[in-house]
Order: structure tokens, then C-alpha cells, then sequence
């Protein structure tokens, strides 16, 4: 009787749900709602600061369809119109409008790209805004610093146009300069860096110009330890650059450290050394006593091991000296010898789990850990081992 009562509400909850969703469908959301033809060029000509007109609509009904415009400053683009889901189960749907305006503004105004015309740097349009070209390993600096130059500069700006995320939701695609290089590249080769957006004046841009060149510097080798470029004449950048993973050998084991990169929120931006770190976490905190086994199998290499725990400190000793990590809602930091270590990799806590991301020169900060690094073959030795 009592499953037959289970049953019954259970069914109950679900016509309810049903119902819900139901009128929903019905009624329709107000937050991205369609537009007829008429509303949509009166949108985008407000939003441009200019007259747009349809020269192109699409022939059938269907909920993904694609406009022809053109705006009075003479730019011929298009808009694509999406009928997208808020929610998992689609109950909420919204139409969304997505405008590749500043794309083809792009084309149409070659001034915008003077400055790799002034420097005699070949570029071309492609469907997300530039490509230019290095021509070789060595055009690389080049580029990428003109490149830099041109989107921090106030010369070369696009238009200033907003998104419009209310009652209509259209979209401004972001046009991009992305830069390729030829050097030895095969046809699966893609992008070989991070793409530059244009720069509408906004907001300021500054740019690590010797940061960005050896990001891309960095993407080349990888792309040549991976065999999508073939470059016999420049295999001594193999010991130059560090590869994405290192083995490290410990005394019992073998960790694979992963390459730090230097635009990840993680990692805290420094010099551009290549820089490898440790990955490490306590995924099930319920009041248990914090456990590393991956860090202390690092700090063993140098003498230190865990001598103590609990579920928000971890410590580790040598002798006298001794390293604490230390983990709480407002803030994660580590300790040696009751000093706070300024880290370049990562620590945090949430509500289950207390994480670590320690780079090699946080470990040698902490644990004195000197690495040895082989980047043709990609292991890491730790050179000062003790008894």
C-alpha cells in the first residue's frame, strides 16, 4: 500500500513537472525573443550607428537561419539566428543573434592591417578576421611583436560596438589576427599560438611582447617534436624548449610533470623559463587529516617527510627545517621555517578538497630540489638526492 502511495505521488510530481514545462513552451520566454525582419534591421542599426538593411532573408522556417544584410557605411555581413536552450531539458528556449559585422569590417578597411604592410609582412582575410604569415622560424619575433604593436596602438582600432545581451541577445563576433608560420608545415598543421584580438579602444592592451614571442616560439617546437612540422634545420630548439610533459624520476617511482603555461590564471605570470608543475589533492575532505603522496614523494628526494596532519595543515620535516601547507576558506599558502613562500604555482581549498599545483621552483623554494632537465628526452633528474 505504501509503494502504491509512493507511486501515486510520484506520477503526481511528474504531470506537475510536465505541466510546468508545457506552458513554458507555450508562453514562450521574453529574454531573447524573435525578431521579424523589421526589428531586426532596426536592432543592428541601432547598435551600429547606422542604417542596416536586409538584402536577404532566409526562404524557409526553419529555427537556424541566416540573413544577408548590408550597413550604410557599405559592409556586406551576415546574422546568423539561433534558437538555443537555457536549461538541459530544453523547457526555456531563447533566440540568439550572431553578427560577424566587425569580421567583414575588417576586409573592407586594409588600414587597419598598415603596419604589416609597412613592414612587409604577408597577411590575408580569412572567416575570423586575419592570417598572417611568418615565413619561417625566424620571421616568428617579428610578427608576433608587430602584431603586439598593432592591437595595443591606437591607430589600427575597429568599430566601438557592443553586444546586446537584453531582450534580443545579439552577438558581435570578435575579429582575430592569427598568425601561422610555414616553415616545414604539413596540411593537419593548425594555428601554432594564442590569436590576437583586435582592439576596438575601449579598454587598455598591453601585451609581454617576449612573453607572447616565446609562447609562439614554444608552439613551433611542439609542433615539431609532434611531426606536424618537419624541420631537420632547427632540432637544436628541441634542447632549447622544454616538451608539454617530463618525467621525473623520483627514488621509488616515476611522476609525469606537466609544462606550465604562463597565461593560465594558475600560474603566475614571471620570466619565460619553462617552467614544469606538480599536481596534487585530497579530494575527500570530510575532517580527515590532509595527505600529498605525490609532493612528499618530490620532498623525499631531498631528505624532508611528513611529520604531521590534519584536516587543514600538512607539514613536512628535515632536521630542523620545515615546510607547512596550510589551507582555509579566505586563504592557501605554504611556510618554511615559519615564513611565508611566495609560490608560483597554486593552492586552494573548497568545500571537499584541498589542491596544489606546485611549479619545479616552488619545490625548489620549499624542499630544496635541484632539477636536472633532459628536454630531447623529456626526464626530469632531481640532483641533489639524500640518503
Amino acid at each position: 500500500m505504501i509503494l502504491f502511495k509512493n507511486h501515486r505521488m510520484w506520477v503526481k510530481v511528474m504531470a506537475l513537472t510536465l505541466m510546468s514545462v508545457t506552458a513554458v513552451l507555450l508562453t514562450g520566454c521574453s529574454d531573447g525573443k524573435k525578431l521579424s525582419d523589421e526589428e531586426l534591421a532596426k536592432v543592428l542599426s541601432e547598435e551600429l550607428g547606422n542604417t542596416v538593411e536586409i538584402t536577404q532573408s532566409p526562404d524557409n522556417n526553419s529555427e537556424n537561419v541566416e540573413y544577408g544584410m548590408k550597413c550604410a557605411d557599405g559592409t556586406e555581413f551576415t546574422v546568423k539566428c539561433l534558437h538555443l536552450d537555457y536549461d538541459y531539458f530544453g523547457a526555456d528556449r531563447y533566440y540568439q543573434y550572431e553578427c560577424d559585422y566587425l569580421v567583414k569590417w575588417v576586409g573592407d578597411h586594409p588600414e587597419v592591417n598598415a603596419l604589416f604592410d609597412e613592414r612587409g609582412i604577408s597577411h590575408e582575410d580569412f572567416s575570423r578576421g586575419t592570417r598572417v604569415i611568418a615565413d619561417s622560424f625566424e620571421d616568428i619575433r617579428t610578427v608576433v611583436a608587430t602584431a603586439c604593436e598593432l592591437v595595443e596602438s591606437g591607430s589600427y582600432r575597429i568599430p566601438a560596438v557592443s553586444d546586446y545581451d537584453g531582450k534580443y541577445k545579439v552577438k558581435f563576433e570578435r575579429p582575430v589576427i592569427a598568425i601561422d608560420c610555414l616553415s616545414g608545415k604539413n596540411d593537419d598543421t593548425e594555428w601554432l599560438w594564442e590569436e590576437f584580438e583586435y582592439q576596438d579602444g575601449t579598454e587598455p592592451v598591453d601585451h609581454d611582447e617576449e612573453l607572447e614571442i616565446f609562447l609562439a616560439e614554444q608552439s613551433y617546437v611542439d609542433e615539431m617534436r609532434d611531426g606536424d612540422i618537419i624541420d631537420d634545420t632547427h632540432t637544436y630548439l628541441l634542447e632549447k624548449y622544454g616538451p608539454s610533459q617530463m618525467k621525473a624520476k623520483l627514488k621509488s617511482s616515476e611522476y609525469s610533470m606537466i609544462r606550465a603555461r604562463y597565461t593560465d590564471e594558475d600560474i603566475s605570470v614571471g620570466k619565460t623559463e619553462t617552467l614544469y608543475y606538480v599536481r596534487d589533492g585530497f579530494t575527500n575532505k570530510n575532517g580527515e587529516k590532509l595527505d600529498f603522496p605525490f609532493i612528499a614523494a618530490f620532498a623525499e628526494c631531498t631528505g624532508f617527510k611528513p611529520s604531521a596532519s590534519d584536516n587543514n595543515s600538512y607539514s613536512l620535516e628535515r632536521g630542523e627545517k620545515t615546510v607547512v601547507f596550510r589551507f582555509s576558506d579566505s586563504e592557501c599558502y605554504a611556510e618554511r621555517n615559519g615564513v611565508r613562500i611566495e609560490l608560483r604555482g597554486n593552492m586552494n581549498m573548497t568545500s571537499n578538497s584541498c589542491m596544489m599545483d606546485l611549479t619545479t621552483d616552488d619545490l625548489t623554494k620549499l624542499f630544496d630540489t635541484e632539477f636536472k632537465f633532459d628536454y630531447m628526452n623529456g626526464t626530469a633528474e632531481i640532483t641533489n638526492v639524500k640518503a
